[in-house]
């Protein structure tokens, strides 16, 4: 499973809905930076490693929506 910009994530846990802005180059992996949602507050931004990403969807964590290519 590959993560790319525009991605969409869900953490059920809290009911966050977050989208990931970007994914950048760090000496120790790549980042991913998401911006969560949740109903009736501001979002915040936060940055993990692709890694762990990856691991939270495997784990059934987060659930992830890939984004929709428009034709």
């Amino acid at each position: 499973m590959k993560l790319r910009t525009g991605d969409n994530l869900y953490e059920p846990l809290s009911r966050n809905t977050g989208e990931i802005t970007s994914i950048i180059e760090h000496p120790n992996g790549k980042v991913v930076k998401v911006r969560w949602r949740l109903d009736g507050q501001l979002p915040h931004d936060t940055e993990l490693f692709y890694k762990k990403v990856q691991k939270c969807v495997r784990d059934g964590l987060y659930e992830h929506t890939p984004k929709q290519d428009s034709p």
